[in-house]
C-alpha cells in the first residue's frame, strides 16, 4: 500500500511496524574531527543545501539593504536581470531559495506570501523557478530566450477580497467557486486547479483542492510511486488565513521534490542489480561518499541527508521529509510577516514526534540557525519562545538556536 505523506496540520502517517534501520549511517569519526577542526562555525555552509533564511532572501538586492536580518551571503543570479520584452522591469530581489525550485507552484507559494505588488515568478534558462520582486509591475510572458524563459505576474493578496472569496467558496463548497478562490489565494492559474469531490481521484498534473468530508488535513502528497509524479492536495483547513495557504503549499511541494529525488535514486538502485533492500543500498552509497569526502562535512551531511530522505520516501518512514517540509512552511510563514502563522508552523517543527538521522538533523539545525539569525523584534521573540519549549530531542532544542 502506498502511504500518503502527511501534511503540516495532521500527525504524521508513520508506519506501526519498525522500518529496517539505516546500515551504518553514523558519521565516521574522522568526519567529526574535520568538523571540529574547521575555522568558525561548521554549520555556516550547510544552509546552502536547502535554501537561505527568508528575511535574508528579502534582502537579495543589488544594494543588500534592509532594516533587519544579517548580511546577505547568497544572491540569486537573476537579480539585476531585465525581463525580456519589458523595458525597465528589472528583478531586484529574490524570495525563497535563490537557486530556484523544481516546481513552479513552490515558487508561487513564496511569491504570493511576500505581499508585494511587484511579486513575480520567473523560470531561468536551467528551467528552475524563482520567486522574485521587480522594480515595477511586470506582465506574464512565455517562450523567451536568455536568462529568463517564462514570467508570471503574481502580485499580492487583498485581505478583503480573500475573505469574500473564502466565504463564497466555503458557503456551499461549490467547486467552481473553490477554483476561483484557490487560484487567487495561491497565484496558481485557475485552469490548473482540480477540485476533488466524492470518489474522484486526485489529478497528478494539477493542484488538487479536496472537498470530501473525510479529508481533514491541511494538505497531503501522494506516497512514493517509481513511475508516476505525486499528486498534491490541499484541504479547506489550509485556507483559514492567506499565509497558511502559501505555507501549506510550500510544505507539500517539499514532499513532491523529495518524491522526484527518490525516483531518480530508485532508478539507479534498480540499474545496480543489488540484492540488498533499497534502504541498505542508499546507506552504503552514502557511506562511500562520506569515505571519499572526509575533509568536507558539507558533502558528508548532504550524502546522509539524501539517503535518509529517499529511503524514507520509499519505505514510508517520513521523519526526514516531514521535518524539512515543516521547516519550509515556517520559513514561508515568517517571510510573510504573519507571526500567528509563523508560530503555528514553527510549533509543528517543535512537536515533531519522529526525528531523522543525526546528520539530517544537522542540516535542519543549520537552516533554523540561519533563519533565527535573520529575524528581529517580535519575529525573533516568537522563534525563541517556541524553541525554548521544544522537547529535548527536537532540533529546536539545540543550544545553537538559543539566545546568547
Amino acid at each position: 500500500m502506498i502511504r500518503p505523506v502527511s501534511a503540516g496540520g495532521v500527525p504524521p502517517n508513520e508506519p506501526t511496524v519498525p522500518a529496517e534501520p539505516m546500515a551504518d549511517t553514523s558519521l565516521p569519526s574522522n568526519t567529526a574531527d574535520a568538523l571540529s577542526g574547521q575555522a568558525g562555525d561548521p554549520l555556516a555552509k550547510l544552509f546552502e543545501l536547502i535554501g537561505a533564511a527568508p528575511h535574508q532572501q528579502r534582502l537579495h538586492g543589488n544594494n543588500g539593504g534592509g532594516t533587519q536580518g544579517t548580511q546577505v551571503r547568497q544572491t540569486d543570479p537573476l537579480v539585476g536581470t531585465e525581463l525580456p520584452g519589458q523595458k525597465g522591469v528589472v528583478i531586484q530581489r529574490s524570495f525563497g531559495d535563490p537557486k530556484g525550485y523544481d516546481t513552479r507552484n513552490h515558487a508561487l507559494a513564496w511569491a504570493r506570501a511576500m505581499g508585494s505588488d511587484t511579486a513575480m515568478v520567473v523560470q531561468d534558462k536551467n528551467h528552475r523557478w524563482h520567486a522574485v520582486q521587480t522594480s515595477q509591475a511586470g506582465q506574464s510572458s512565455t517562450k523567451a530566450n536568455g536568462a529568463v524563459l517564462n514570467a508570471i505576474q503574481v502580485g499580492k493578496v487583498d485581505p478583503k477580497v480573500y475573505e469574500q472569496l473564502r466565504r463564497d467558496a466555503m458557503a456551499d463548497n461549490d467547486p467552481d467557486k473553490w477554483k476561483t478562490f484557490a487560484s487567487y489565494a495561491l497565484g496558481v492559474p485557475r485552469d490548473e486547479i482540480n477540485v476533488v469531490t466524492g470518489n474522484r481521484e486526485p489529478a497528478r498534473d494539477k493542484l488538487n483542492i479536496n472537498l470530501t468530508r473525510d479529508f481533514d488535513a491541511e494538505g497531503k502528497t501522494a506516497g512514493f510511486d517509481p513511475k508516476k509524479p505525486p499528486w498534491v492536495q490541499l484541504g479547506p483547513a489550509a485556507f483559514d488565513r492567506p499565509a497558511n495557504a502559501c505555507a501549506t503549499l510550500a510544505h507539500e511541494e517539499v514532499h513532491a521534490d523529495h518524491h522526484q529525488l527518490a525516483q531518480g535514486v530508485y532508478k539507479d538502485y534498480l540499474a545496480s542489480g543489488s540484492k540488498d533492500s533499497f534502504r541498505k543500498w542508499v546507506a552504503d552509497v552514502a557511506n562511500q561518499v562520506a569515505a571519499k569526502n572526509k575533509s568536507d562535512p558539507t558533502k558528508v551531511f548532504e550524502a546522509f541527508r539524501k539517503a535518509d530522505i529517499v529511503a524514507g520516501m520509499v519505505d514510508g518512514t517520513f521523519g526526514a521529509t516531514e521535518l524539512e517540509a515543516h521547516i519550509e512552511a515556517a520559513k514561508v510563514a515568517f517571510a510573510s510577516g504573519d507571526l500567528v502563522q509563523a508560530r503555528t508552523d514553527l510549533n509543528k517543527v517543535a512537536t515533531r514526534p519522529t526525528m531523522p538521522t543525526p546528520q539530517t538533523q544537522e542540516v535542519s539545525i543549520a537552516l533554523l540557525k540561519d533563519l533565527r539569525a535573520s529575524l528581529s523584534g517580535d519575529a525573533l521573540k516568537v522563534f525563541d519562545e517556541v524553541a525554548k519549549k521544544a522537547p529535548e530531542r527536537n532540533v529546536l532544542h539545540d543550544g545553537r538556536l538559543r539566545p546568547r
